[in-house]
């Protein structure tokens, strides 16, 4: 009731504190600053690229961008827009931000924006790799794992395409980084998938056509997981990534001698074939045109023929692939003619195709110089005043809300970190009172024992040897008597009598645990590996850790290390 209270005061306040912030004499408001943030500004950044900068101009000046991100939208558009494209403005707007007190995440953005400038030409590829290299070290720091990832994988792109197998070892680092950052979360997936194929792609044409098996068989058990574990995925998002996997997948196995297989994973793309886009259509057809599939290769040009053709005309790229894939996959079927007279065709599309980008870029370059004056049209004064104070006061409540329950969850962190402080107290003084009883019989004269007790001696002194025969997962009652020379209903005896009743399992997990404890507040190991360190499946070891310590291992780890 009283939270309730101080909440519905809170947004009173700030709805007083508003009312006397957007009230002026005059009540002559010019726009409303929400036009200006980058989701509206964005809109006309392909269209209407100089009224985008003139907007982003306006935004920096009423403060709602600041200079970096201002500078940062700026350099964006005039590398991703045709129409004033100019890659040398865009890198100086990244290296303002460089060298400006940006915060990390404008740091790490303004380098990946560098990177994407400078490996479009191949002279500035050392200056890209240098600024990728920068983005891995800074994203590592910033614990940003995908920025990590796609730094260290354009790094390898870039290197491979100076020389064939240069850049592998950082395309695998950045696949081993999204691996481990997808073992118990999902939403890595994607990226790791995707760039799964991308490799696959470089090594089929590096000729590297085993490895790329490999990596498409693994892209295809990630797509798997992802229909498990990803139920926010897009309609259909599965059937495009496999068919793109296919279309590689099938060439591969036919170009290292797997013939069959080859054909069983064309007939998957077969059963997919008609809910996607002839752009995946046409990759498959590159497979039965080195095959030698002449009839499907007739499939599939009649069938795409008229599709590109009306989609990119004949005189396009796309248009010239597609019959230059024809061409290969007559001539592979003996259609040799047929191959030669396309080809022809080919060549002609060819010199035309040139020509066409000659004028294209031509008239991109004198876009360049063009000047497009378009003005805003604004509704009238009242209509600005009210949508102003409207959107300002849902900001302000918005902000409100957020402030109070990031207290809330830093309220509830406090509870929960003492909570743990008072169970890390009450672990360590279960541990000191069990170690007292071991070096109580550890000082007391074997005379004095009793024949249980004799035997529990040499049981913690076997257990406590540098080999930590508990990390064993066989380790069991029988076990521990064969190592002992004893029986082993004499050993459970043995531990009843002297460890409050516990059973064998509970003997030996107990140290399993008190090492998972060591290793926890020492290393910075996964939780899995952890497991697996002492014996333990990944299962077991979390349903027995928090039974027994009642926290998770990630929440011991957290209270051991403060």
């Amino acid at each position: 009731m009283r939270q309730t209270l101080h909440l519905y005061i809170i947004l009173c306040a700030g709805l007083f504190l508003m009312a006397g912030c957007t009230g002026n004499g005059s009540g002559n408001v010019t726009a409303a600053d929400s036009l200006y943030q980058w989701e509206n500004v964005r809109q006309y950044s392909v269209e209407e690229p100089e009224l985008a900068l003139r907007m982003i101009d306006t935004a920096e000046m009423r403060g709602v961008m600041d200079v970096n991100e201002a500078n940062f939208r700026r350099s964006y558009i005039y590398h991703s827009c045709e129409k004033i494209k100019d890659q040398e403005k865009s890198k100086d707007y990244c290296m303002m931000v460089l060298n400006s007190t940006a915060d990390s995440t404008q740091y790490i953005n303004a380098l990946k924006q560098l990177v994407a400038i400078l490996k479009l030409d191949r002279e500035s590829y050392p200056e890209a790799i240098r600024y990728a290299m920068e983005g891995a070290q800074r994203a590592h720091h910033a614990g940003d794992v995908k920025n990590e990832a796609n730094f260290y994988y354009e790094i390898g792109y870039i290197m491979e395409d100076t020389q064939y197998g240069s850049g592998m070892k950082y395309i695998d680092r950045s696949l081993d980084i999204l691996r481990e950052a997808s073992h118990d979360n999902w939403k890595s997936l994607p990226l790791l998938e995707g760039n799964l194929g991308n490799t696959a792609r470089k090594l089929a044409e590096q000729g590297n056509n085993a490895r790329a098996i490999e990596i498409l068989k693994e892209r295809l058990q990630i797509l798997d997981r992802i229909d498990k574990e990803a139920t926010n995925a897009p309609i259909g998002y599965s059937d495009e990534r496999r068919a793109l996997t296919y279309c590689v997948l099938a060439y591969c196995q036919w170009a290292v001698g797997h013939l069959t297989e080859a054909k069983q994973t064309a007939e998957a793309f077969e059963r997919i074939k008609d809910k996607l886009s002839p752009n995946y259509q046409m990759d498959m057809m590159n497979y039965y045109a080195y095959s030698g599939d002449g009839a499907r290769v007739q499939q599939y040009y009649d069938h795409l023929e008229p599709i590109i053709h009306e989609e990119f005309d004949t005189i396009s790229a796309r248009y010239k692939d597609l019959l230059n894939m024809y061409a290969i996959g007559l001539y592979h079927s003996g259609r040799y003619k047929e191959a030669y007279e396309t080809l022809d065709r080919h060549n002609t599309l060819n010199d035309s195709v040139t020509q066409r980008e000659h004028q294209q870029e031509t008239l991109m370059y004198a876009q360049q110089f063009r000047t497009q004056e378009k003005e805003m049209q604004l509704k009238d004064e009242e209509a600005k005043t009210t949508i102003y104070r409207i959107i300002s006061v849902s900001a302000i409540l918005i902000i409100l809300l957020i402030t109070y329950l990031l207290w809330r969850s830093y309220k509830y962190n406090q509870v929960l970190t003492e909570k743990n402080r008072r169970l890390l107290a009450e672990i360590e003084q279960r541990e000191q009172e069990q170690q007292q009883v071991i070096e109580k019989l550890e000082a007391t004269p074997e005379a004095e024992l009793t024949t249980e007790q004799q035997l529990y001696r040499r049981l913690c002194q076997l257990m406590d040897t540098p080999d930590r025969i508990y990390t064993d997962a066989d380790l069991d009652r029988s076990r521990l008597a064969q190592l002992l020379g004893t029986n082993e209903h004499y050993v459970s005896d043995a531990i009843s009598a002297c460890n409050e009743g516990k059973s064998t399992t509970d003997f030996i997990n107990g140290y399993r645990l008190r090492y998972a404890t060591h290793l926890l507040s020492t290393t910075n190991d996964s939780g899995s590996l952890i497991a697996e360190l002492c014996g333990l499946s990944r299962r077991t070891f979390y349903r027995l850790f928090n039974e027994t310590y009642s926290m998770s291992p990630a929440d011991y780890r957290k209270a051991a290390k403060k």
